[in-house]
């Protein structure tokens, strides 16, 4: 493997990229230049969402940064954004003198494939638009009804602290509204507008 490769390989790996890389060909294939030939795929393994992470009401991002709110889950898309469009108009019938009128409803559906979606980083102003407030340097706490909730954000997530502590480290909103709403059947209220 050339020197330029081998940096571009680590790049990635450090990148959170998942490469698949494959040797040169065996020197029984003839090759014009006898130069080494590296195929490399990459996939970035941190960005991609799946189907089962998600739920009605998540919020992710498209592929041009625009905040989406899932609707509906479908195979290989799912849907962000439904409207109905009825339009009227008059019309004569024949050559009557009564008006009638003809009614067109249009669905328009948005939809999107999971490969044009990404996930929503929490930041601390992505978590102050949540209803998060920060009291301490790491603590964040959310009301939820009567109670509240004590979190610790740190750089590699953030994690429920009180009232049982949680080993796992939320990266992404979804990943938070999933959480809120297992532990404690609360739609967590987010305005990212």
């Amino acid at each position: 493997m050339d020197k330029w490769a081998a940096q571009m390989l680590a790049y990635l790996n450090d990148a959170n990229y998942l490469v698949l890389s494959v040797d040169p060909l065996p020197e029984s294939i003839p090759l014009k230049y006898h130069d080494a030939i590296h195929c490399i795929s990459v996939f970035k393994i941190d960005s991609m969402i799946h189907a089962r992470e998600l739920r009605f009401g998540n919020k992710v991002q498209n592929q041009h940064g625009e905040v989406i709110t899932v609707q509906q889950i479908l195979s290989n898309t799912l849907i962000y954004d439904t409207q109905i469009k009825v339009t009227q108009e008059m019309a004569t019938v024949g050559k009557s003198y009564k008006t009638a009128y003809m009614t067109q409803v249009i669905e328009v559906v948005k939809e999107t494939e999971f490969q044009e979606i990404e996930p929503i980083a929490l930041t601390p102003k992505i978590l102050e638009k949540c209803g998060f407030r920060n009291y301490l340097r790491e603590e964040w706490i959310l009301k939820v009804g009567n109670s509240h909730l004590d979190f610790e954000f740190t750089s590699d997530g953030l994690r429920l602290r009180l009232p049982i502590p949680s080993q796992v480290n939320l990266r992404y909103l979804h990943q938070l509204q999933n959480f809120l709403f297992s532990i404690a059947g609360h739609e967590l209220e987010t305005d990212l507008a």
